[in-house]
């Protein structure tokens, strides 16, 4: 029976170990779960993949945890720190995703000898956690498989087994004299551990729980709705709200939160026990960082709303400011060089009382003022382009583009797929400008002679792509001009909530992206 419990003893801390582990990594995981990009099968763009290595490094590695990977439910890595790994199927894989989803976190020690562990190779031996990513409808979505070095579990299992041994051998030579005592003594112990044991996981299993409520969401609304059914159901509550005033009922228990008001609980009849009371005052300890992160989120949402708002402004003002400049432009200047042209034109009519001379100079006079007409209206269409007020955005983002190709001489490739029209005027006029601002950009800068533009809008979205294949960005400096336009185009995209990426381009050079999505409208 000795031998017996010395091998059983680690077997089982082992598994309880491991659980426990397994179930840190999954509140771990939950918590992270809110902020992941969406998880709707398509590959993740460079900034997921960003963002996804600030919140694994932030929240799930460290020094005992050395890898992580987030699996497709069909065997796709969506995501590895180690990026050399993303987009790899692994179809071997599959079985064991299948059982995580039926069966919730699974762990195990692995020699590293499958084929999705190459990198992993190096470290002989690691524990795999698989933890499920749930939507808040409790479906699985994809899997994080996070690596653990098996030292620290190791470590722990050896001081626990050299310990057992010890334990046993000692008792073995006691007993021969002492059996009946010692025997009855490690009965009484066994028995005080086990339901302190009992105790302290009930405990955890409570706060586990109450966690995983609070890091589902930050509207205080939703988390503590769900932090009610768990902790409610875990202490067989009669009662657990959060109230104005202190109660007058004796049996109820309540912790005061930093707002002021107070958290309450209750039983029926039976009495709440210390322990209850203390993993009540853990869990208004946790409801108040809850609480404080939401405040903090809705005012961060809040200023990043009034500052789209005040951008989004600046954006119509300075398109005002364009339609008053092309107005006044229109009513003064450009009235002026048509009545001065058609007088000169009305001069030179009258040849005979002119002679040669006169005539050859009021017709280069007529040239210049013909010339300066034109160039003023082609100014005009520039600034307040009229063909996106009448035709909409694709026939202004063609006359751009027709424009480019005869004064730059460059090969232009245009397309367009998808109803742009379906955006707000504001959002049109943004990409516009954007465009107008990539392709100036192209002609003082790239060194191009070939320039694509294409355009893409479905219901969610619309994006604008300008590739060339000139020098790429490398190729500018801020000395140059390139960084106020581009700050300033990126400015005015963010105030519509969108993005603008630059990156190396597949023509050779230089690519510029820019999305801005449907609920941008006003």
């Amino acid at each position: 029976m000795a031998i017996a419990l010395g091998v059983y003893i680690p077997l089982e801390i082992r598994r309880h170990l491991l659980d426990a582990e397994g179930r840190g990594l999954q509140a771990a995981v939950a918590a992270l779960q809110p902020a992941l990009p969406r998880l709707d099968g398509h590959p993740f763009d460079p900034a997921d993949i960003e963002l996804l290595d600030r919140l694994v490094d932030r929240t799930l590695l460290d020094a005992d945890h050395v890898r992580a990977k987030l699996w497709s439910l069909d065997g796709v890595i969506l995501y590895s720190d180690a990026h050399e790994l993303i987009g790899q199927s692994f179809p071997d894989v599959r079985a064991r995703l299948q059982e995580v989803m039926a069966t919730g976190v699974l762990a195990e020690v692995t020699e590293l000898e499958d084929p999705e562990n190459v990198l992993e190779r190096t470290y002989g031996r690691l524990v795999e956690f698989y933890v499920p990513v749930q939507n808040e409808n409790g479906r699985t979505e994809a899997i994080f498989e996070i690596y653990s070095n098996v030292r620290f579990f190791e470590e722990a299992l050896g001081g626990i087994s050299r310990a057992t041994w010890l334990a046993i051998g000692s008792g073995l030579t006691v007993l021969l004299v002492f059996l009946v005592v010692l025997v009855t003594a490690a009965l009484r112990s066994m028995n005080r551990d086990r339901a302190q044991a009992e105790a302290r996981a009930a405990e955890l299993a409570v706060l586990v729980g109450a966690a995983e409520a609070l890091a589902s969401s930050l509207v205080p609304a939703e988390f503590f709705a769900r932090l009610q059914s768990r902790v409610r159901a875990a202490l067989a509550l009669s009662r657990l709200a959060i109230e104005s005033q202190r109660p007058q009922d004796a049996a109820a228990v309540a912790h005061q939160l930093r707002d002021g008001s107070w958290l309450v609980a209750a039983r029926g009849t039976a009495p709440l026990t210390d322990e209850d009371v203390r993993v009540l005052r853990s869990v208004a300890n946790n409801l108040d960082a809850a609480l404080a992160n939401a405040a903090l989120y809705a005012e961060v949402r809040q200023a990043a709303q009034t500052r789209r708002t005040l951008l989004r402004k600046v954006v119509e003002a300075h398109e005002d400011e364009r339609r008053h400049i092309v107005g006044e432009l229109h009513d003064s200047l450009a009235g002026d060089l048509i009545r001065t042209l058609y007088g000169i034109r009305g001069i030179a009519a009258r040849t005979d009382d002119l002679n040669d001379e006169v005539h050859a100079e009021l017709v280069a006079l007529e040239r210049v003022v013909a010339e300066a007409e034109a160039d003023l209206r082609a100014f005009m269409a520039r600034v307040q382009p009229a063909s996106l007020d009448e035709f909409g955005l694709k026939a202004a983002l063609e006359e751009r583009v027709d424009r480019f190709r005869r004064e730059s001489h460059l090969d232009v490739e245009f397309s367009v797929r998808g109803q742009l029209d379906r955006y707000s005027k504001e959002v049109q006029i943004v990409c516009l400008r954007a465009a107008e601002e990539a392709l100036l950009n192209v002609r003082k800068h790239a060194n191009a002679s070939r320039v694509r533009v294409a355009v893409m809008a479905n219901k969610d979205r619309i994006r604008l792509a300008v590739d060339d294949d000139g020098v790429g960005w490398a190729g500018q400096t801020p000395t140059e001009g390139r960084g106020l336009g581009l700050d300033y185009m990126r400015e005015r995209v963010v105030g519509f909530g969108g993005t603008v990426q630059t990156e190396a381009s597949r023509l050779g050079g230089a690519r510029l992206v820019l999305t801005i999505g449907r609920d941008a409208d006003p």
